[in-house]
């Protein structure tokens, strides 16, 4: 363990990480070798087998831990991916056994590692575990919390909690630092203002993306030998589906759409009709007769939202956002959770400088850790028509160019690497302005 730095005002050695979604249990694993107690709090109770919660309503769609994200999760927890793995998790491998169409095009097979492939509540039941067993971390579960405790003018040194709907359940507790991991409602921005700072300036991009979400077990071999399909949204049909193997062979199947018109169905009987001109017919078909083992479920994603802490002059000490409450991308890139790791990186990173000016520090890591990925996932929003916001003749270029370049990745294994390398922030989306690769781009314009 590494030595704690040099406690608060109070000296209470404690930290308190408020959310036990994936940004918190990876705040709570970075702050574990720095403070003597971190308690993770948690509005939700947490049901006996690996379902999705209240908490997480988007926890029933297809989620997969992108390279980039693996390789944080391991540093923190040696040997998370094989475990999963070995626990009935698919490892599918980038690009060779995965069938990716982007913009129109599908991307040539490239053989680049293996991508973790599990639902939402298998992969946070496993981390909690890990998270859990680590020296003077603790769970408390169906508390919210309710304000900050403020210590003069100078920081927050704790905040009360509650149970949800019982007002006279109030305590206070103390802690060195609070970690904001509630998502992308951003109540600790909100708490900036009740403290008398200023809050953050921030980018919102609307989107109006719906998902429609089903899982099924189906017959060996009638899916064929890919395990993984991802079709993703064009200006002309700006709707898309992604279809991955999961733990113990179950399948989900995400069906998702920019604006109203184009919403996926919840009906059973359309729920695959709207997949008719997304999926291979042998496809759907095997989907028509496998057995669902879920209802379908939906989800709704406004807006993607990015806060800019990091510009504020004055800050509180003893108080941070992680997470969704700092960055929150459009979900059909599968970005959110290796957001969320790299994010709980940089905390570890800064700790090791100690507390003074701890929040300044993180914000600054923060903002260059989600600056090109939140750059990549808004530009592809913005080049569908859907989107407002953006000028037409905008939006035609980015398009143009998005096409082009996946032309280009159809054909130029370099391409194609960099594409995938952007996508799962394995690399920086920066790789597909590389000479080699822009040449390759407009040679196939």
């Amino acid at each position: 363990m590494n030595p704690a730095p040099s406690r608060g005002h109070r000296g209470t050695g404690h930290a308190l990480v408020l959310g036990a979604g994936i940004g918190g249990l990876c705040a709570a694993r970075a702050l574990s070798g720095f403070f003597e107690r971190v308690t993770v709090v948690e509005r939700d109770t947490f049901p006996e087998t690996s379902d999705v919660r209240r908490g997480v309503p988007q926890g029933a769609h297809v989620h997969s831990l992108t390279p980039g994200g693996a390789q944080v999760l391991d540093e923190f927890f040696p040997g998370f991916t094989a475990e999963l793995a070995a626990g009935g998790g698919t490892l599918a491998g980038a690009l060779d056994e995965l069938d990716i169409v982007f913009f129109g095009s599908r991307l040539r097979q490239v053989p680049l590692g293996r991508v973790l492939q599990v639902s939402r509540p298998f992969l946070e039941d496993r981390l909690r575990t890990r998270v859990l067993a680590l020296p003077g971390v603790s769970l408390r579960s169906g508390l919210e919390a309710t304000a900050p405790i403020a210590t003069g003018p100078a920081g927050v040194s704790g905040v009360r909690l509650a149970r949800p709907g019982e007002p006279d359940s109030v305590e206070a507790v103390d802690a060195d630092l609070v970690v904001d991991a509630m998502g992308r409602a951003g109540r600790g921005a909100a708490w900036l203002t009740s403290l008398g700072y200023r809050a953050p300036s921030a980018a919102r991009l609307h989107v109006d993306v719906a998902y429609a979400s089903r899982r099924y077990q189906v017959t060996p071999g009638t899916l064929g030998p890919a395990r993984g399909v991802l079709i993703g949204a064009t200006q002309a049909r700006p709707r898309g589906a992604v279809l991955t193997q999961q733990e113990n062979d179950a399948w989900v199947l995400s069906l998702y759409g920019f604006g109203k018109d184009h919403h996926p169905p919840t009906a059973p009987e359309r729920f695959l009709d709207f997949a008719a001109d997304l999926l291979p017919a042998d496809t759907r078909a095997a989907l028509r007769t496998a057995e669902p083992i879920t209802g379908i479920s939906s989800f709704g994603y406004p807006a993607a939202v990015r806060r800019d802490f990091h510009r504020l002059r004055r800050l509180p000490e003893g108080l941070i956002s992680i997470g969704d409450a700092v960055c929150s991308l459009n979900p059909i890139y599968g970005a959110g959770m290796t957001v969320a790791a790299l994010e709980a990186k940089a905390l570890r990173r800064c700790l090791h400088d100690g507390p003074a000016g701890l929040p300044r520090r993180f914000y600054r890591e923060t903002a260059r850790a989600v600056r090109l990925p939140w750059l990549f996932s808004t530009m592809a929003d913005r080049s569908m028509p859907q989107v407002p916001g953006t000028h037409p003749a905008l939006a035609r270029l980015l398009a143009t160019s998005f096409r082009a370049t996946m032309r280009a990745a159809a054909e130029d294994a370099r391409v194609a690497t960099a594409v995938w390398n952007a996508v799962s922030l394995t690399g920086s989306p920066a790789e597909l302005a590389r000479p080699g690769v822009l040449a390759a781009v407009f040679r196939h314009r």
